[in-house]
């Protein structure tokens, strides 16, 4: 677990962090659910003094343009995939809260975007929908760009995953989907609050269309500017089709 002066380690180098509590089930695989609504309540150094308690772990929120996480379910996937893609071991390892599996990051400099189960035993984490748990050891201050084999393997593969939103999702749906309903929240914030329904959408499986309409239907309540959506969304699904 994470204590107090590591939770605030992380905040001072600048990343963007949420609590996690992890249990375990009767085979030792690892449950993990953020505390917080981490998309929105952002914590602070009051909040970690304050609040963090010995039983966290240090959630890494992932903004979509930092790091891509090939995260692996236990070392036999890793071992056989570093047979087939070597570079692999270029990234910054570390092993899970578990110790089953391995994480490895590289910097996120095509535009990754989530790929859960993009082969049996791997997951890859990346847009804004993620957080990965960190090792609180764990140095990413010089973390490799993606070696274009794994870009490669990516965009093979990319079509087999599942999309799946991994932002917390209830009984009680989607907090992004309230957002068709109520707008983009305060000033200062919509901007950002409609890129990532723009985001949640595409993730779902949503087509341009149908996303456009939906995200039009929220700015009734918001206002923005006909131009920031366009490009918001047009500059998504180009990354999200690869130029398409």
């Amino acid at each position: 677990m994470a204590t107090k002066v590591e939770a605030l380690t992380w905040l001072k180098a600048g990343y963007d962090i949420t609590p996690i509590r992890v249990s375990y089930d009767a085979t030792g695989h690892a449950s993990k659910s953020p505390f917080l609504s981490y998309a929105t309540d952002k914590i602070d150094r009051l909040w970690v003094l304050s609040n963090w308690k010995k039983t966290y772990e240090i959630g890494l929120i992932l903004n979509g343009e930092d790091y891509v996480v090939f995260d692996f379910d236990n070392m036999h996937v890793y071992e056989r995939f570093k047979i087939v893609h070597p570079v692999i071991e270029r990234g910054v390892l570390e092993h899970s809260v578990s110790g089953r599996g391995v994480h490895v990051y590289f910097q996120n400099t095509e535009a990754v975007i989530q790929a859960i189960n993009i082969i049996d035993g791997l997951d890859i984490k990346a847009s804004k929908n993620n957080f990965v748990v960190v090792n609180p050891e764990t140095d990413l201050d010089d973390v490799d760009e993606l070696p274009d084999d794994l870009w490669a393997f990516y965009e093979t593969n990319k079509g087999n995953s599942r999309k799946e939103y991994t932002q917390e999702s209830t009984k009680d749906g989607i907090p992004e989907l309230d957002m068709v309903i109520n707008g983009f929240g305060p000033e200062g914030a919509r901007n950002r609050n409609m890129s990532l329904l723009v985001w949640t959408l595409i993730t779902l499986g949503f087509n341009k269309a149908q996303l456009t309409a939906i995200v039009n239907l929220a700015n009734e309540k918001s206002g923005l500017d006909d131009d920031e959506l366009d490009k918001t969304i047009s500059t998504a699904w180009r990354k999200w089709t690869n130029g398409r």
